[in-house]
């Protein structure tokens, strides 16, 4: 019941994000090649048309194509509204084998390609950790995909007790799922509002109050998503399970299209585990 109440709590905050400008797109002029080789080898990379997601009109936003993943940037919190990858379970296999990707030679960077980017520094000292909306873990297949991931566009400030916790145990399951189902949609990205805390020496960086994940088995045709205040989180990912369908009205973002509602509607986790 308590967590019933606070995702309505959430619903209501969803509805009060300020206007803003015209959203634009901008797609990475390096990135192309890249797409098509990650394509031709492990599926569609960032072609696939489920990776297309509708930020509001009144949201400021501005479209990253990567390598193996698409980022959905917000310029004036500076953070991501979402960020959504087609993931395989080639491309987990590959993560997890001997000569995959070693996290440890990885340092986070300022987005090259966004000059709305924070810099890793504009998190120092803020409590905060630098969270990944796209897990390192899902993209040590590749030094390109582990180069972009480690990008500040994909990062939001997140509490340390859920990043290292519960958020770390979902991204490890979900990880798990892909190998199973063959194929999954990942989107992942904070709840905006307002009144957010902000950090960074310009105090610009918003601090979301809360994290949510959709995925999309095609294979399958079953949805699920989860949602986490931000906050150290105790319990099972099985309390913090909510409908693809609830994630839109918080957010509202439009995922997965071509999708039906039906499908997005139904997050049974029995089906899941």
């Amino acid at each position: 019941m308590k967590m019933k109440k606070t995702l309505l709590v959430l619903a209501a905050m969803a509805l009060l994000v300020p206007s803003m400008a015209f959203c634009r797109h901008y797609t990475t002029g390096s990135t192309k090649a890249r797409t098509e080789q990650a394509g031709s080898v492990m599926g569609q990379g960032t072609n696939s048309p489920l990776l297309q997601v509708t930020v509001p009109s009144g949201v400021a936003n501005e479209r990253l194509n990567y390598a193996a993943m698409v980022v959905y940037f917000n310029t004036r919190y500076h953070i991501p509204n979402c960020v959504i990858y087609d993931y395989s379970a080639t491309e987990a296999t590959m993560s997890d084998a001997p000569g995959a990707e070693r996290r440890k030679d990885y340092k986070f960077n300022p987005d090259p390609n966004c000059s709305a980017s924070p810099d890793w520094r504009d998190y120092k000292g803020s409590g905060y950790d630098r969270g990944h909306m796209v897990p390192a873990m899902d993209m040590k297949w590749s030094r390109t995909s582990m180069t972009e991931c480690f990008y500040m566009t994909n990062m939001c400030p997140q509490e340390h007790g859920l990043n290292a916790g519960c958020w770390r145990t979902l991204e490890e399951t979900v990880h798990k799922w892909t190998k199973r189902d063959k194929r999954l949609i990942i989107a992942t990205g904070p709840v905006l509002g307002n009144n957010m805390e902000m950090i960074g020496p310009n105090r610009n960086i918003a601090v979301p109050k809360a994290f949510f994940k959709a995925i999309y088995a095609p294979g399958q045709g079953r949805a699920i998503a989860f949602l986490f205040n931000n906050v150290r989180t105790t319990g099972g990912i099985k309390d913090h399970v909510v409908s693809v369908s609830y994630v839109e009205k918080v957010t509202g973002l439009k995922l997965f299209p071509g999708v039906s509602q039906q499908v997005k509607s139904h997050s049974d986790y029995s089906q899941w585990k």
